[in-house]
């Protein structure tokens, strides 16, 4: 398989509503947000090793109040996580379009979003 090269590299933008690869651990510590994680399915004994896909769910303009970069277009993202055993919950991050697009590649929906839709659409049902 191909590596898979960071939008700058390729020129290409992101869009909103569409999934991409986190190239590299992002940040150090307890917040950091790794490039790799496990996923289990829900009839999985074993968890597989994925890379981390983040969904594009807004581009917004410099200065946006409360979450804009004051100097260039913001990236707002999603990526979803085991929260408990069988249960996934949503993160939120945001990057300046600059590091953006040096951070990711083109993705994929991840095995978990299924999951995931189907959970939200239970929840409505309870």
């Amino acid at each position: 398989m191909a590596a898979i090269k960071p939008l700058k590299s390729t020129g290409a933008t992101p869009v909103k509503g569409r999934w991409y690869t986190l190239l590299t651990d992002f940040g150090e510590g307890v917040g950091m947000l790794a490039r790799k994680r496990l996923y289990r399915a829900g009839d999985q004994q074993t968890a597989e090793e994925e890379d981390r896909q983040l969904l594009v769910l807004e581009i917004l303009e410099p200065a946006t109040y409360g979450v804009g970069y004051s100097s260039e277009k913001t990236v707002l993202c999603m990526w979803l996580e085991a929260s408990a055993p069988g249960r996934l919950s949503q993160h939120h991050i945001s990057f300046p379009l600059s590091q953006f697009v040096e951070l990711v590649g083109q993705g994929k929906e991840p095995p978990e979003w299924a999951d995931w839709q189907a959970q939200q659409s239970s929840v409505g049902d309870a």
